[in-house]
């Protein structure tokens, strides 16, 4: 059960600065109704809640009298209450784990800070900004040391605290009138300290991109080709090393897909789009999520809007 209150206020300090404060009260509550014991096979039940009150301040600033560029940034907090999953899960988890209920967690706590720059003219959008995340309390599963079924038993403790930081970029440029190009990329460092080890944070995205061109002849007609991929990623933590289902040996591997797609507007709020997604046949899988990404891929679309 959720419960929050939120307020938010956008304040013009000047012509050229705008701030937004913000705050947030949430009260959660869990009731467990019916647990099993990983050892005995009883029946228990259990219930807890968690309050907490966050904040946030962020700003915009005009650089330039035309407001073509402008400073963005900000601070704001955060705050995930346990879930149903991580206080009574009895299930096999990773590779060779079994996962067992684990009472008693408490929330895990984030504040992020943000600072940007963006330009944006009749044909140039372009921004680029640099984040950094405060992480406590992380809810992470650890070995307890027994087998449960034949596989090892993991408990769920707030046993992590790091960070992730990272830099965003993203552009686009109009060529002619009818010819785009755009793109962006995003990089993430990161690492999580528990029982005195610290290590790469799990399933830490890799460096991905995008780049493509958009052909626009007319109102009513647009083609779009573009490439997306990520960088191989190896800065594994000892979990995601022993975790082989989802995360090949040695890291998932870099990759780069394209595709192709386009669209036509028939007016009268009918439109028809299709694609060709994956044109090469690359193997790929996004890191962390166990499932190859699709092969060769077609998609015909319709959408009419009344």
């Amino acid at each position: 059960e959720l419960a929050d209150l939120f307020i938010q206020d956008r304040i013009t300090i000047n012509d050229g600065l705008d701030v937004w404060l913000g705050a947030r009260a949430t009260l959660a509550q869990a009731n467990i109704g019916r647990a099993e014991d990983p050892v005995s096979g009883n029946v228990s039940s259990f219930e807890d809640e968690w309050t907490s009150t966050v904040g946030s301040a962020r700003f915009v600033q005009q650089l330039d009298d035309e407001k073509v560029y402008s400073l963005f940034g900000g601070v704001s907090q955060g705050f995930r209450a346990p879930n149903l999953s991580d206080l009574s899960r009895l299930d096999l988890a990773r590779s060779g784990e079994i996962e067992t209920p684990s009472p008693g967690l408490d929330p895990e706590k984030f504040t992020s800070f943000e600072i940007g720059v963006r330009r944006e003219e009749e044909r140039t959008r372009a921004s680029a900004s640099w984040f950094y995340t405060d992480i406590e309390d992380y809810i992470v599963g650890t070995r307890t040391g027994r087998i449960v079924d034949g596989s090892n038993e993991v408990t769920k403790i707030n046993g992590g605290n790091g960070y992730v930081s990272g830099v965003e970029m993203e552009i686009e440029q109009g060529l002619t009138d009818n010819l785009t190009l755009f793109g962006w990329w995003s990089w993430q460092d990161g690492d999580l300290e528990s029982d005195g080890v610290r290590e790469p944070a799990s399933r830490l995205m890799p460096f991905t991109a995008e780049a493509g061109i958009r052909w626009t002849p007319t109102d009513k007609v647009w083609v779009e080709l573009l490439a997306y991929g990520a960088a191989e990623q190896d800065m594994l933590p000892a979990r995601d090393v022993l975790d082989t289902e989802r995360i090949p040996p040695g890291g998932t591997p870099g990759y780069v897909i394209g595709t192709v797609r386009g669209g036509y507007d028939f007016g009268n709020g009918l439109s028809l789009t299709a694609a060709l997604e994956n044109f090469t046949d690359e193997a790929y899988r996004v890191h962390g999520s166990g499932i190859n990404g699709p092969e060769r891929n077609f998609i015909f679309g319709a959408e009419w809007k009344f």
